[in-house]
């Protein structure tokens, strides 16, 4: 059973949705150590949210604190599952710098694209995946043993 680090968006309802839609797979995922693995909307400073904290940011306390915490969680992580919308209202940078960075670390990346994905996918995340998958497969995938699986659309 492996251990996750979560790279994932909540800042628009696209992105909430894909989150909430990927959770309970990923939860059941009887290959996926779900009580350990690191999801970093339960690791955000001094639990400030944008509603109470709406300048949070802004602040370099929050930026350096939040930045140390994640770069963490990945390095304690046996692998990154990302998940990722290219559409560009829905594309976050800060996951695939995520994504960059776990590659670097030759951490295996399983992203994990929208089932509706019809949006074409930038080279770096397209083959710098370990595996590209959609969320209907998070159920059954094998993270144990994540086998090579590039993305199979269009990439540009």
């Amino acid at each position: 059973m492996k251990t996750a680090y979560l790279a994932e968006s909540w800042f628009n309802p696209a992105q909430v949705s894909l989150l909430k839609a990927a959770t309970p797979k990923l939860e059941a995922n009887a290959t996926l150590d779900w009580q350990n693995t690191f999801r970093p909307q339960e690791h955000v400073y001094r639990n400030w949210t944008p509603a109470d904290h709406p300048n949070m940011f802004a602040d370099p306390e929050w930026q350096m604190a939040t930045f140390r915490e994640d770069v963490s969680g990945i390095n304690a992580s046996d692998i990154v599952v990302a998940l990722y919308d290219p559409t560009p209202a829905n594309s976050d940078p800060g996951v695939l710098w995520e994504i960059g960075y776990a590659y670097g670390l030759h951490k295996p990346v399983i992203l994990v694209l929208p089932d509706d994905c019809q949006t074409d996918l930038n080279l770096m995340p397209a083959l710098g995946a370990t595996a590209v998958i959609q969320v209907k497969d998070l159920l059954s995938f094998n993270f144990d043993q994540p086998h090579l699986h590039h993305f199979q659309g269009s990439v540009y």
